[in-house]
C-alpha cells in the first residue's frame, strides 16, 4: 500500500509540475508583450529597455531619430517644426503594429523565440514607400504649389533664412503626406518571430524578423 501511495503521490506531482507555468516561457512573453506594447505607442525609447545593445543600435531609438534631425536646428529649422515631423513619422511607424497576438513561445537555454501575429501596414510597405525618391517627389510638389510665396519670402531675405523657413513649411507638410500614405495602406496579418537572449536575470530581444512564407 505504501508503496503504490508512494508511486501515485510520485506521478501526480510529476504531472502537477508538468501542467504548471513555465517561469522562464512567462518571462520571455512578458519582455515579448511589453516591446510590442512599447512598439505599437510608438515610444521607441521605452522598446529599447526590452532590446539588446545591438538590436538597439539596428532599430534606433527616439533620441537618436531627433539627433539625426539636429543639423536642420543648426540652420534654424524651428525645433517645434522638427518634433512636428518626427511625431508623423512615428505616427505613421505605429501602424505597422496596430494588432499583435502572442503565439507559440520556445525557450532553449539562454535563447528563447516567440512568434506573433502582426496586423498592420506591412514592414516592407513602409521600406518600399518611404524612400528618398517619395521625399524628393513631396518636395518637389509642395515646392511647385507653393513657387509664388517661396520667391516673396526670398526676395527679403537671406538664403540660410529662406532654406530655414522653408524646412518650418514643408517638413510638417512632408510629415503627414507620409502618415496620410501609410493610412491608407492595405493592412495585413504578418508573422514575425522575435529571438531573445538571456542577459542576467533578464530577457533581451536580440532580433526581430517577418517569417518567410
Amino acid at each position: 500500500m505504501k508503496k503504490f501511495l508512494a508511486a501515485l503521490l510520485g506521478v501526480t506531482l510529476l504531472f502537477a509540475a508538468g501542467c504548471g507555468a513555465n517561469p522562464e516561457a512567462e518571462a520571455v512573453k512578458t519582455t515579448a508583450d511589453s516591446f510590442l506594447k512599447a512598439e505599437q505607442e510608438g515610444n521607441l525609447d521605452e522598446a529599447a529597455k526590452y532590446m539588446t545593445e545591438s538590436a538597439v543600435q539596428d532599430m534606433g531609438t527616439m533620441s537618436e531619430l531627433r539627433d539625426s534631425l539636429s543639423m536642420y536646428e543648426e540652420a534654424g529649422v524651428s525645433g517645434d517644426t522638427l518634433d512636428t515631423f518626427m511625431d508623423s513619422m512615428l505616427k505613421a511607424y505605429r501602424l505597422i503594429w496596430e494588432k499583435y497576438e502572442i503565439g507559440d513561445v520556445k525557450v532553449d537555454g539562454e535563447t528563447a523565440t516567440v512568434m506573433v501575429k502582426v496586423t498592420g501596414v506591412p514592414m516592407e510597405v513602409m521600406e518600399k514607400e518611404m524612400t528618398e525618391e517619395f521625399g524628393a517627389n513631396v518636395a518637389g510638389q509642395w515646392t511647385e504649389d507653393h513657387m509664388e510665396e517661396i520667391q516673396n519670402y526670398a526676395a527679403g531675405h537671406t538664403e540660410e533664412e529662406t532654406f530655414a523657413w522653408l524646412m518650418d513649411q514643408m517638413l510638417p507638410a512632408a510629415g503627414k503626406e507620409a502618415e496620410a500614405k501609410m493610412d491608407e495602406s492595405e493592412r495585413k496579418a504578418s508573422d514575425y518571430r522575435l529571438t531573445l537572449n538571456k542577459e542576467g536575470d533578464d530577457w533581451k530581444i536580440s532580433n526581430v524578423e517577418v517569417k518567410s512564407e
